[in-house]
């Protein structure tokens, strides 16, 4: 080994389960995909029914593939430093989830990073304890019906389970699309539920509003899985995931 050259275990890395990512390339991907985020999260798509000023943004399709090529932490981290930078700017002065803006989006991108890497307990925990704080709140009592979308998430990861992760590498893109709309899907509703959970207690918003907008939501709900499911499919077939995934294990990348 030339003398000016350190040995690979004494370099710094980032924190990861195995293999480890260096962590230059790592911080890289962050700034990158903390930046799309940005962009994504000041498009707005639709308004939130019953919030003003509030809409649903491009983020609801970036985020989740944030969490699919990078992973639970730094994917999850990067969608949070895009969200505290739109607070630092003021860019979303309209949304009322406050201090807590930055980490619905962040949850999105952990729940997929988790699940398309097999660590679905972990999931299934934080979104069957989102399920059970709703249930706890007397609004979310008066709006069961709500809980359809996350119960239908839940059941998906205990169904599902650690075949989400193997669906991911498999080269059947039928596979690879099932795998991706599950993930994508619980994702997306785990925040949704964070958000529901928030407007409860920070906002005025009474139960019915949110009874009122099943229907939209269903729309809506449809419209990011379908968006995130090809976009998900694409990456994933064009091998830019593995790009990634080359500089180590991105199990808790």
């Amino acid at each position: 080994m030339p003398l000016h050259e350190e040995p690979r275990e004494r370099q710094v890395y980032a924190l990861t389960d195995k293999r480890r990512i260096p962590q230059p390339f790592a911080l890289s991907l962050i700034s990158i995909f903390a930046t799309l985020n940005i962009i994504a999260d000041v498009l707005p798509l639709t308004p939130v029914i019953g919030v003003n000023g509030a809409s649903f943004r491009l983020s609801w399709v970036v985020a989740p593939l944030t969490g699919l090529l990078l992973g639970p932490i730094a994917g999850g981290g990067s969608c949070v430093i895009a969200g505290v930078v739109e607070l630092f700017l003021g860019l979303q002065p309209s949304q009322p989830f406050s201090l807590f803006t930055p980490f619905r989006m962040g949850l999105s991108a952990v729940q997929v990073g988790l699940l398309v890497r097999g660590r679905w307990k972990t999931a299934l925990t934080i979104l069957g304890s989102l399920i059970f704080v709703w249930i706890l709140l007397p609004k979310g009592r008066e709006a069961l019906p709500v809980l359809s979308f996350h119960l239908v998430g839940f059941f998906l990861i205990l169904v599902f389970r650690m075949r989400i992760g193997c669906y991911m590498s498999s080269s059947l893109w039928k596979k690879v699309a099932l795998g991706v709309a599950v993930a994508a899907y619980c994702g997306n509703i785990s925040r949704h539920l964070l958000g529901n959970i928030l407007l409860v207690v920070l906002t005025e918003v009474p139960s019915i509003v949110f009874v009122a907008a099943i229907p939209f939501t269903v729309i809506e709900q449809t419209s990011f899985l379908a968006a995130s499911t090809i976009l998900g499919v694409a990456l994933t077939r064009t091998r830019a995931r593995a790009l990634i995934e080359v500089h180590g294990e991105s199990k808790g990348f």
